[in-house]
């Protein structure tokens, strides 16, 4: 591919704790985050985005080695609402005036000397890279409540992964289908997006190449964690309609 780097060039929005989706009470659920958000991105009038499905999911979450399912119908009756609703949702990833404030950056995984690339905020003192920016509203001494998209184009070979770990919600789109969910306000999850395993429901095949939309959040004090660990060298990124 050309133009094509192991650099991922981010959108991050700053909020305030005082945003309904922000700083709630109901989190720490590790097994509350399945479907919040539609399977299909939403590709309307040039933007690129997830889109709400339901406020505490459609089921109970399970990861066993790496994998995600989910149990429907819930085994018991969550309280409480992990998203708002879908009004507040709109806030995440489009530019509103006196909500959020929009820093452009980048995320740069390094190459770990096995074909392996890595970013990890393990090396930091966490996740916080607006701190200093945007409101920079302070708790326990960071810039937390913030979310991030990064949209690219990626070849896809046979044997590919894309590994995260990390908190609070996260959802990576394949060829405009959802391929990775990990949303809700939880603590640090750690899942894996095999791209071979999951070829038929993403519509891929080997040797073409294919969007891959990544959308982040950190929403809850005390702690921010990102992780990602992948064997794609090479990323384009995608400008997108904001």
């Amino acid at each position: 591919m050309e133009d094509c780097d192991s650099t991922l060039e981010v959108i991050f929005r700053d909020f305030n704790a005082s945003h309904p989706d922000f700083e709630e009470t109901f989190a720490g659920q590790d097994d509350i985050g399945c479907e919040l958000v539609m399977p299909a991105l939403n590709t309307a009038d040039g933007k690129r985005q997830p889109t709400f499905q339901a406020s505490i999911g459609t089921g109970q979450r399970h990861i066993t080695d790496k994998i995600i399912s989910c149990t429907e119908p819930w085994p018991y009756v969550p309280s409480g609402t992990v998203i708002e609703s879908a009004l507040t949702f709109a806030d995440w990833y489009n530019d509103v005036e006196g909500v959020n404030q929009t820093i452009e950056s980048t995320i740069p995984l390094t190459e770990s000397g096995t074909g392996t690339y890595v970013f990890d905020s393990a090396g930091t003192p966490g996740f916080f890279p607006l701190d200093g920016l945007g409101f920079n509203e302070q708790t326990q001494n960071h810039n937390y409540h913030f979310t991030t998209e990064a949209h690219m184009r990626f070849g896809y070979e046979a044997g590919q992964v894309f590994e995260f770990s990390g908190d609070d919600d996260l959802w990576i789109f394949v060829n405009d289908t959802l391929a990775l969910d990990l949303g809700g306000l939880h603590g640090p999850l750690n899942a894996i997006l095999d791209f071979d395993a999951q070829a038929a429901e993403l519509g891929i095949v080997p040797g073409n190449t294919y969007s891959m939309d990544i959308f982040h959040a950190e929403r809850h004090t005390s702690a921010s964690n990102f992780r990602i660990e992948t064997n794609i060298s090479c990323f384009t990124p995608v400008v997108v309609v904001r």
